[in-house]
């Protein structure tokens, strides 16, 4: 029994030491080239074995610590270590991409700065998402963070991060933003209401249209709001028993809508 314990006491430590060593090295990295670092490249993880769950518990009280201590690189470090332990678990990458997106992003002032932990949240999600294939919950998180994220009703700085998400991604925040919606219903999702995820595709057009018009586009406008129209149709014909929802209204804002583009249009 001594001689089991000793052994385990001696794993645990190796474990311990393993973990500090892959943080330590990481302090003084930049914050892309971390997120890009693959540990599995140099240190095999899988010789954890049985002692993975020791590791994962030890790191994620390690990350709380840091941040509270707000060290934010080293704790991102820390992220993709457990998400390496922990690959097929979306709610990992889910709180941690919103950690990273919303509450370390509310710490910085700059809209630079907090664009950057905002994108590094969504590039942690998407690699969540390419780890987890299947999962409606964390395609829907995803969706709606992009839809979230770059609402200037909520947001000061969303235009900023629109802008920053086309140049360095190339990217449309709308348009990502639906695909993970659509994809989220192609699934199952376990913790969130179908219905629910239906209406959020709704709305994501409706936003798209309005941001589309601020922006002067209009033939893009008028597609969002005909698509938006398409949509609201089907949920309602889908779920007759939603009276809380009353996409009857939405129908007639959207229908003024499209008129009123349609107008722009000609006079073009």
């Amino acid at each position: 029994m001594r001689r089991k314990r000793i052994g385990f006491l001696s794993a645990l430590i190796c474990a311990i030491f393993f973990v500090n060593i892959c943080i330590h090295s990481f302090r003084d990295t930049q914050i892309t080239n971390v997120f890009r670092y693959d540990p599995t490249e140099s240190i095999p993880l899988l010789l954890l074995g049985g002692f993975r769950g020791i590791a994962v518990d030890f790191l994620w009280a390690r990350a709380v610590t840091r941040h509270e201590e707000k060290k934010y690189y080293e704790l991102l470090t820390i992220n993709n270590l457990i998400a390496k332990l922990q690959p097929n678990f979306p709610a990992v990458w889910i709180f941690q991409a919103w950690n990273m997106a919303y509450n370390i992003a509310h710490e910085w002032d700059a809209p630079q700065n907090k664009w950057k932990w905002i994108h590094t949240g969504l590039n942690f999600a998407k690699k969540g998402a390419l780890k987890n294939p299947n999962s409606s919950d964390l395609f829907f998180e995803l969706g709606y963070m992009y839809l979230h994220l770059f609402d200037q009703r909520f947001f000061k700085y969303a235009a900023y991060y629109r802008e920053q998400l086309k140049q360095e991604d190339k990217e449309d925040n709308y348009e990502v933003s639906l695909y993970w919606l659509r994809r989220s219903l192609l699934n199952a999702p376990k913790f969130h209401n179908v219905s629910a995820i239906e209406r959020t595709v709704c709305h994501a057009l409706w936003y798209a249209s309005l941001t589309a018009e601020k922006e002067g586009n209009f033939d893009k406008a008028l597609e969002y709001t005909e698509s938006a129209i398409n949509e609201w149709k089907i949920y309602r014909t889908k779920h007759p028993e939603d009276n809380i929802t009353n996409a009857g209204d939405f129908l007639i804002t959207l229908e003024r809508k499209k008129e009123f583009l349609q107008s722009l249009l000609k006079i073009e």
